[in-house]
């Protein structure tokens, strides 16, 4: 019995000495990106090539695939979204393809506990598409997941070897973006200027619905007379090549500038030799 402890004991420090000196050969990953309102996270292990030919031999063409290696991939998603025209409920979810060489199979399944295929069930999917693989200029040594930010949605990248594949993710934050302004702001319920002046930037932003953000920066100044609200309003005018306008505006927050009592001789002479320049600027237009 003696001799038994002691064996397992050594067995023991053996093992935890050795996973403690030598690095995984297929280290955890994560990648984390907050879209509009919405938090995106993938977790996955990152298996490398090592000199290997990947896709149609490590990973076999038409035969599913973790997208990793070890414990399952797993995506999370904070709030709602849509992926492939279907809405897909805040939570987490596994990630499994199907590669092939012309076309893979994208899987969004409930279960998450899962390490490698072997208890997959498909009757557990949420979601599959199909999306084509492309051929990159960089070599990924590593398998590589990563989330771009397209705004206020995402494009999620899956890399390996020379082969990508891509995904779109759309969130809800436009929509409640856009509830927001419909029922707070263009209503006239919201009292601060400030939730106003955000819309109007919003909307300049994207460059979509310039009109709608002048009405909205005008709601801010009408509120309260704020020095950035005139130069976002001046930037809005701009875009819109409204030049006569922009003119007139800058010259406004010229004189509001003077006025104010919290800021120096100085301060209050810098403001007015930029707006002066953008007025040169807006000025020359008008004369082409």
């Amino acid at each position: 019995m003696k001799t038994l402890l002691t064996l397992a004991f050594l067995i023991t420090v053996t093992n935890s000495f050795s996973q403690s000196i030598f690095p995984s050969l297929s280290p955890k990953g994560r990648i984390e990106q907050t879209i509009g309102m919405t938090n995106i996270a993938v977790d996955y292990e990152r298996p490398a090539a090592r000199g290997r030919k990947i896709f149609g031999e490590l990973v076999k063409n038409e035969k599913l695939w973790r997208t990793g290696a070890g414990n399952c991939t797993k995506i999370t998603f904070s709030k709602p979204v849509i992926i492939d025209n279907k809405k897909i409920n805040k939570g987490t979810y596994s990630v499994f393809t199907i590669p092939a060489t012309n076309e893979w199979t994208v899987i969004l399944n409930t279960d998450t506990t899962l390490y490698g295929v072997a208890s997959y069930n498909e009757k557990k999917d949420l979601l599959r598409f199909k999306v084509k693989p492309q051929l990159t200029d960089r070599y990924y040594e590593s398998l590589t997941i990563d989330i771009d930010v397209i705004p206020n949605n995402a494009v999620v990248y899956i890399a390996w070897e020379k082969t990508q594949i891509s995904f779109q993710v759309e969130t809800e934050s436009d929509k409640v973006a856009n509830d927001f302004i419909q029922q707070n702001l263009l209503t006239d319920k919201s009292k601060d200027p400030d939730e106003y002046a955000a819309a109007a930037e919003y909307y300049f932003y994207l460059n979509k619905d310039l009109d709608k953000a002048l009405l909205l920066i005008n709601k801010a100044i009408r509120k309260r007379n704020e020095s950035w609200y005139y130069r976002q309003k001046i930037d809005i005018l701009e875009k819109q090549m409204k030049y006569q306008e922009a003119i007139d505006c800058a010259n406004l927050a010229i004189s509001v500038d003077q006025k104010r009592n919290d800021w120096d001789l100085k301060t209050k002479q810098q403001s007015e030799e930029e707006y002066k320049k953008r007025i040169e600027f807006f000025t020359s237009k008008l004369k082409k």
